[in-house]
């Protein structure tokens, strides 16, 4: 009988078993950000518009997570603006989306109810796409449609924050250079600021009094 040997494990370097400590044994997403950097997540907008769109504004709403959690509310969002135009209009679901076809075809073609969670991502993103592109069509005078984009934004990581309690102690000069410049702006001349009305974001993305 000959005794098989156990592999032996890797053993962690003092810096590995830092950074262990520093991450926490957790897991999960805050594992994995503190890990790589950079963490990615979902903002919503709202564009609102009245007076038949000659005024309206683009307001941040909602962050999420992940990218299906943004579909699922842009959807259920956008589902209810058509459901809300259709209402004002007097007309049933299938008869405002009736025109949308081809590429702009409302699928599901009925408003959100439980069984879109079942859905792909695809679908999903073209569903809240299609509504909005519906509502557009219905040319309403007041309205509020919802979109997303995918943004990431730079985190020190677990490394870099290793090195940043590793380094000597030292001064910080920064409450020096700002109480130069606070001086140095007391000697400057006021700047003249011009009355205006209220900004408001166009359709184009232009800003506009």
């Amino acid at each position: 009988f000959i005794a098989s040997r156990a592999t032996p494990r890797p053993t962690m370097t003092e810096r590995e078993r830092k950074i262990r400590k520093l991450v926490g044994d957790s897991g999960g997403g805050s594992s994995s950000i503190a890990n790589t950097g950079s963490f990615e997540y979902f903002e919503c907008s709202r564009y609102i518009w009245w007076a038949s769109r000659q005024e309206s504004v683009t307001k941040s709403d909602r962050k999420f997570m992940t990218k299906r959690m943004a579909l699922l509310y842009v959807a259920k969002r956008n589902s209810d603006a058509l459901s809300t135009q259709a209402a004002a209009l007097g007309k049933q679901w299938s008869e405002v989306t009736a025109s949308a076809r081809g590429p702009y075809a409302v699928e599901p073609n009925r408003c959100w109810d439980d069984a879109f969670l079942e859905l792909s991502e695809a679908v999903l993103q073209e569903y809240g796409s299609n509504c909005c592109s519906v509502v557009n069509m219905l040319k309403p005078k007041t309205g509020t449609v919802f979109s997303f984009v995918g943004r990431s934004i730079d985190v020190t990581d677990a490394a870099g924050l290793l090195d940043l309690l590793a380094a000597p102690c030292a001064a910080s000069t920064e409450a020096d250079e700002e109480c130069s410049k606070a001086e140095i702006n007391k000697t400057q001349p006021l700047p003249v600021t011009q009355k205006s009305g209220p900004v408001r974001i166009m359709p184009n993305g232009s800003f506009a009094e």
